[in-house]
């Protein structure tokens, strides 16, 4: 016996040592090569102990020798064997004392229930949905050839002019009034992405941050895992309460001042000037995130809170997602100008969109698609925001209330009912209908309303559905 072999191992030895081939869709050389990739591992070869020739185990098993030299050099290849010159195939001497061999299958075992898919209800209102069937497919896909035909495969194409950023200069200006440079302006996959950077980014100089009450849950999650020390404000109906947050002192203040998630509220610019006020004065800086802001039914746009900025206190954060598709996953970002954080050297972690991408949706833009479809999309959404509301306007009255901000992709619905929330979920879904429970984005669970609250999202539901929507929605809570 070996010196360094230990008696209580069964060692292979003579035909053990051929592998069994088996007739299955896994190739010749991977049978081969994990069955001594195995018998190493499982102590049932020996170190030092020499593999079978590649012509004899090719003669063996009746296969061409090219098929076990493949798998011989794999085991090579991950130091499993070696190859000594003129002699053969050794197994290499591996510390095995803390090594667990993974299972023959890695896959994890099959659930019996896996195998049917849990069905998605027929009415889905609890998440942020678009309607897909009004996407220009034909334009995208043109400007997609066209982005492809002039794309280049070099990573320099980050560093040079972005053309993205050329339509978006244009567009945030002549729309939102944001005044923004391609320094100034950071393009990243989707509006969180940039929100953990900037939380990164400015973790060293700011310690305290505002938000709002309730909120968008993500950003609150986000500050707290980089150690900021968060404090909630609740929501009125003109927006955060500016009276608390005259009371504070912070070096953040997060607002979503068009179109407040999830009450729908937006900020007056009465509001807005004291907010910039109150950033000025505390020498803090505002995170505006222009969420919804493309869709108001009945008034022109409001302005943004960067566009009013007189004093450089205004981080503005936008994103495609819910004029264009949530999946593009494209989100922009302009800094102020004479930002007092040196942000230069960690810019380049925001480059997480492909060129690609942003050559197509910038070609997009240019050709005019862009506007013509968001002008598009305020029409379909405004039947659908008007159906909703004639809907509940049907109903009797008090049962249900709600907000009539005429914006977004969103209603909040206010329940008078003894019913708790969970009932009120379950109530819904038992009639093939998801909602959302409002009491998530609180952070303070005693701030929960008394009566439930949910979020009816209408964006992906068609128009001639949302009346039957309501109404069973109604019978379920009520009937």
């Amino acid at each position: 016996m070996h010196p360094c072999l230990d008696a209580d191992f069964n060692f292979l030895t003579g035909a053990d040592m051929i592998p069994t081939i088996h007739h299955t869709d896994k190739l010749l050389y991977e049978q081969i090569y994990e069955f001594y990739k195995a018998a190493i591992l499982q102590k049932r070869l020996a170190y030092n102990q020499r593999l079978p020739s590649y012509r004899v185990l090719a003669k063996e098993l009746g296969i061409a020798n090219n098929t076990v030299l493949k798998a011989y050099e794999q085991l090579v290849l991950e130091g499993y064997v070696t190859n000594v010159f003129r002699k053969g195939l050794y197994v290499t001497k591996i510390d095995r004392s803390d090594w667990q061999l993974p299972s023959a299958d890695p896959l994890p075992p099959k659930n019996k229930e896996s195998k049917s898919k849990k069905r998605s209800a027929a009415y889905n209102t609890s998440v942020r949905l678009v309607d897909e069937s009004h996407f220009p497919v034909k334009q995208w896909r043109k400007c997609s050839n066209w982005a492809l035909d002039r794309i280049s495969f070099q990573y320099q194409e980050y560093e040079q002019d972005d053309p993205l950023k050329e339509q978006l200069i244009k567009y945030l200006f002549q729309y939102r009034g944001v005044r923004a440079t391609p320094a100034r302006l950071l393009i990243g996959s989707g509006a969180s992405s940039l929100v953990f950077w900037l939380a990164f980014v400015l973790r060293n100089t700011c310690k305290k941050i505002i938000v709002e009450e309730p909120g968008y849950t993500r950003t609150r999650f986000l500050f707290q895992e980089f150690g900021y020390n968060v404090k909630p404000i609740r929501v009125t109906e003109q927006g955060i309460d500016l009276l608390q947050v005259r009371k504070e002192r912070g070096d953040l203040l997060y607002v979503t001042p068009s179109h407040q998630y999830p009450t729908g509220v937006a900020i007056p610019v009465s509001h807005r000037i004291q907010l910039l006020n109150w950033a000025q004065k505390n020498n803090a800086y505002i995170i505006e995130d222009d969420f919804d802001c493309e869709f108001r039914y009945k008034t022109n746009l409001m302005p943004s809170l960067q566009g009013l900025d007189q004093a450089n206190r205004v981080i503005y954060i936008g994103t495609f997602s819910s004029a264009l598709m949530p999946s593009l996953r494209v989100a922009y970002m302009v800094l102020p100008e004479n930002f007092g954080v040196a942000y230069e050297s960690y810019q380049h972690l925001t480059n997480t969109v492909p060129y690609f991408t942003r050559r197509t949706l910038a070609l997009f833009m240019e050709k005019g698609f862009w506007e013509r479809h968001l002008k598009k999309m305020r029409t379909v959404y405004k039947r659908k925001y008007d159906a909703c509301m004639s809907a509940l306007q049907r109903l009797p009255e008090n049962c249900i209330e709600y907000n009539q901000t005429p914006s977004g992709l969103n209603i909040l619905l206010h329940i008078n009912t003894r019913l708790s929330e969970k009932e009120i979920i379950q109530r819904a879904k038992s009639c093939d209908i998801e909602v959302t429970p409002t009491s998530g984005f609180y952070s303070n669970k005693t701030s929960i309303p008394r009566k439930p609250q949910v979020l009816f999202e209408f964006g992906s539901l068609p128009q001639e559905v949302i009346g039957q929507v309501v109404e069973k929605l109604y019978k379920a809570w009520f009937e």
